[in-house]
């Protein structure tokens, strides 16, 4: 409450449109506020990174919302600098500016791009490094921060092009560099020796580019230039992490370079650097396809960008839902820029991606909640489109961080809880395929799935409507029941008769009592789900059949239909019943069994349109 009401009163003054004020705030000793709220800022940073690393705590809620909680406090900072470039008053700007650039952005950046270390001069992970610069470029923005991060990453191939372009290749446009380069010669910064270092200096950011520059030549690695062969570009710089082996870098990277693509402050001769077009009206058409630019870097390296992005989908074992999500977003994304053509081999990835995807939630109608799978296809399926089709502006770059928490070991565990969650995490792999294959031979995403529609006829076998609809303390039918006994804590040894009982999708197990007055009716006991019961006898008593109970709908499940977390989920329910002979309780398992069966069956039938090759062919003819 302290620090917004001070945020307030001091943009209250920034806003007096005084030029002794502005003069006052700009310069020693004044001026030092500015220079140490970047210098707060980088210590958020810092131990962002510290939550993000932090080895001994695994991928849990709680460690993903300290995460949220850090990133909140950065993007917090971050609006307050927004808020003051606002004010528009060009001192206030150019402070703001330098401090940005010198004590957070190039510090950063700068040492990955120019010795391809994991860390930068703070001592930041490269994932996070990004993260940051790119929640920044989201939120500050600004020609001047914009153009000096592209700058920065792309000014190895800027003069390529201008020597390029000096020794008569018409690719490029001396005219634009030299324009670019101006642009830039018009932002100085402060360097410092060191994270911790007093002194600085005023230097224009060409002299520190430059000196990337240099390192840059003298690698033997980056010899060659842009006319002669653009495999090297995948070890310079930027370029080098959107091949990392780790996801959450490369993907990162990628989304980095997106924002500065898509950015209205970004100087038209990087943007045809990165290969989208500045064309005002395809930029305000969301559904068009991005155009791309000759000579991009980008586009030049777009089949090995493909390759890599289906290699990560095509991967075994399959790595984790959302980097399979983001994985697809960005192949989406990127597929937009090439018209949707892919080369032979890559339409080969993409399939075995996708046969994964199918026997993924093919081993999901084995699992206890596979009842469940239809209505999760068409509840998630409005959800997957909108998120596919997500602007790059409007994605928080925070997905790069929970994907670097992330790729530890997925919790195996046999609960009903995590089994929903394996579940569902199946089917939006699934979707994801589903979309991209429709939208890759198609060129769009489909509205709806086409699930075979079912009735409760479909099951084959009639029951009486009291068993199907029956709930506690009901009447039903004891005919199909088979006698046994179960003990309750509460109440003893009790003699019940099970009832086993599949119509539809749905399925129920019914332990009933008999009734006291009527001989072949009996009282509903107690009722749990046929899928997931996962019967079995007793290894040394062959008379005892053990059963899980799962609930009938997951509790964790809020009302609009999306998933809670839950630190300590409740174990699953167990039953023991017991036969008066081994022979009535092994008839007892096989009858759940054949109904389970039953259930089973039809659910694959209603799934079964969506696993046809011709599925796309069909959409095409209707």
């Amino acid at each position: 409450m302290i620090q917004t009401a001070i945020r307030a009163l001091t943009l209250n003054i920034y806003n007096v449109c005084d030029d002794m004020v502005y003069q006052f705030v700009t310069t020693p000793p004044a001026s030092k506020y500015f220079s140490d709220l970047v210098s707060s800022l980088r210590e958020k940073c810092r131990h962002l990174d510290a939550v993000v690393h932090y080895t001994e705590e695994e991928c849990t809620n709680q460690k993903s919302k300290e995460i949220f909680l850090e990133t909140d406090k950065i993007i917090d900072d971050l609006y307050y600098f927004k808020d003051i470039l606002f004010v528009g008053e060009s001192r206030l700007c150019r402070v703001v500016t330098q401090n940005l650039l010198s004590l957070l952005i190039f510090p950063l950046l700068l040492p990955l791009l120019q010795l391809g270390e994991n860390k930068g001069s703070y001592n930041i992970s490269a994932v996070t490094s990004l993260y940051i610069v790119s929640r920044l470029l989201q939120v500050v923005g600004g020609k001047h921060l914009t153009n000096a991060v592209a700058g920065l990453l792309l000014y190895h191939y800027i003069t390529l092009s201008q020597k390029d372009a000096t020794n008569g290749d018409t690719s490029g446009s001396t005219g634009n560099v030299n324009a670019f380069l101006r642009l830039l010669n018009d932002t100085n910064i402060k360097v410092h020796c060191g994270p911790e270092a007093e002194g600085a200096e005023d230097v224009n950011i060409n002299y520190v580019l430059e000196h990337l520059n240099e390192h840059a030549s003298s690698n033997s690695h980056f010899e060659g230039s842009p006319g002669d062969d653009y495999v090297y570009i995948e070890r310079v710089g930027i370029f080098a992490y959107l091949f990392s082996d780790n996801h959450s870098v490369s993907l990162a990277s990628l989304y980095l370079l997106l924002i500065l693509a898509e950015s209205e402050d970004l100087e038209h001769f990087p943007a045809s650097l990165v290969g989208i077009s500045r064309s005002q009206d395809l930029m305000n058409n969301s559904d068009s396809a991005f155009p791309t630019v000759n000579g991009s870097i980008l586009v030049r390296l777009m089949p090995q960008i493909f390759k890599a992005l289906l290699k990560v989908l095509a991967s075994q074992p399959p790595v984790s839902p959302p980097i399979q999500w983001h994985t697809g977003w960005f192949f989406r994304k990127l597929m937009q820029c090439q018209g949707n053509m892919l080369h032979d081999d890559n339409v080969h990835l993409f399939n075995t991606s996708y046969e994964q995807s199918c026997e993924c939630l093919q081993k999901e109608l084995d699992g206890c909640w596979f009842d469940h799978i239809p209505d999760t296809i068409g509840h998630e399926w409005a959800s997957c489109k909108e998120a596919l089709e997500e602007q790059s502006q409007s994605k928080d770059p925070l997905f790069t961080l929970e994907l670097e928490i992330c790729q530890q070991t997925m919790d195996d565990s046999s609960s009903s809880y995590f089994a929903w969650q394996r579940m569902v995490d199946a089917v939006k792999v699934f979707i994801l395929h589903l979309q991209l294959k429709a939208f890759i031979f198609l060129g769009n995403l489909p509205e709806k799935p086409s699930l075979k529609s079912w009735s409760n006829s479909d099951s084959g076998k009639t029951y009486n409507t009291d068993i199907s609809s029956a709930s506690f303390g009901s009447e039903v039918s004891l005919g199909s029941g088979i006698p046994c006994r179960i003990a309750f804590s509460y109440a003893g040894v009790r003699d019940i008769y099970l009832i086993a009982v599949a119509r539809g999708i749905s399925g129920k197990l019914i332990l009933a009592e008999k009734h006291p007055f009527r001989s072949q009716r009996g009282v509903v006991i107690a009722i749990a789900p046929l899928a997931g019961l996962s019967p079995k006898i007793d290894e040394d008593h062959p008379t005892w059949l053990h059963l899980r109970i799962r609930e009938f709908d997951p509790k964790f499940i809020t009302a609009k239909g999306r998933q809670s977390a839950v630190s300590d989920p409740a174990a699953d329910g167990r039953w023991t019943l017991g036969f008066p002979s081994a022979k009535a309780c092994e008839t007892a398992r096989l009858l759940i069994l054949e109904e389970v069966c039953k259930q089973r069956s039809l659910v694959e039938s209603i799934l079964a349109p969506l696993f046809h090759d011709d599925y796309l062919g069909n959409k095409l003819d209707g």
